[in-house]
């Protein structure tokens, strides 16, 4: 059988040509240490590869919206308890303000005290998450939630709305993060501002001057004022814990997709260097000899005979 020398030719350029691509690709797969650098790499597992980049990629973005959740809900809780201590230490002073045998100058003591007792839980109810949005004002996050003007009436305003804040935190659960203040800080089927108008109504009835004949009457009002508010906050906190510890669930879920979708893109993706640079050696090894020998055979007499 005879070889035509175009055949000859051809046939050496092929193997060079295809050594050269082979040398190209482990190169390249070694300068990335990746195995699948292109998708003609390996098709199948490279269309497996952009699908679980895309999962890890929504997991990840998940894992950040429940790292904000995790902010926000621990920011409320801690102010909800600040709140409530609060609340109960007023209303410690308002039980000892009932002693019939205190001193018009001890009342008033006791008043400076919940003035200030007033100021501290609007303070709570106008909290942030430390980049300017108020944690109790609804949709409104711009907007100080709760205003006190003790010679105003009323004496406190809710200035917020009755939105709340919802978050994707998963492929099928969206969690509402946010609690507005005329349901924190309110009573339930009375005034949307409760916990702050029981304070300010110990705050007046401590400043009568003289004392009303039904002072103790009327104060037992004011603490059961304040019990009620109180159990509306802890209600409230109870609510974002069990939201904090569901989101702490959720994020330990992300984690643990995440791990598992860039486990399963290493197992397709992860390239044997040891192996990789035995193949680029010996593909390299082997151009070698093909140039050598086809340079060899194109400069033969009878090579250039033939194909004259």
């Amino acid at each position: 059988m005879r070889i035509s020398s175009s055949t000859l030719y051809q046939s050496g350029v092929n193997n060079m040509s295809n050594l050269q691509a082979n040398l190209l690709q482990v190169n390249t797969q070694i300068d990335n240490q990746k195995r699948v650098v292109t998708p003609s790499d390996d098709p199948v597992a490279a269309a497996r590869i952009e699908l679980l980049n895309s999962a890890n990629g929504q997991n990840s973005q998940y894992q950040k919206n429940t790292d904000s959740v995790a902010n926000w809900l621990s920011l409320s809780d801690s102010t909800l308890n600040s709140a409530i201590n609060l609340m109960n230490s007023m209303k410690s002073e308002a039980i000892h303000a009932n002693n019939g045998s205190l001193s018009t100058l001890q009342l008033q003591q006791i008043q400076q005290t919940v003035r200030e007792g007033i100021d501290e839980l609007a303070g709570y109810g106008n909290a942030t998450d430390g980049n300017g949005s108020y944690l109790f004002s609804g949709n409104q996050v711009t907007v100080a939630p709760f205003t006190v003007d003790l010679n105003a009436v009323p004496a406190v305003t809710y200035n917020g709305d009755n939105g709340q804040h919802s978050v994707q935190v998963a492929a099928s659960r969206t969690m509402t993060i946010s609690d507005p203040g005329n349901a924190v800080f309110g009573t339930p089927g009375g005034s949307p501002t409760g916990a702050l108008d029981s304070l300010v109504n110990l705050y007046k009835l401590l400043g009568q001057n003289p004392r009303p004949a039904n002072f103790s009457t009327q104060i037992g009002t004011v603490i059961g004022q304040i019990s009620d508010a109180t159990q509306q906050l802890s209600v409230s906190q109870a609510s974002v814990g069990a939201r904090e510890q569901e989101n702490a669930n959720l994020q330990s879920m992300s984690t643990s997709l995440g791990l598992q979708y860039n486990s399963g893109i290493s197992d397709l993706q992860g390239l044997d260097m040891a192996k990789a640079i035995s193949d680029f050696t010996m593909t390299q090894t082997s151009l070698q000899y093909t140039q050598k020998t086809y340079a060899q055979v194109a400069q033969l007499s009878l090579f250039n005979y033939i194909s004259s």
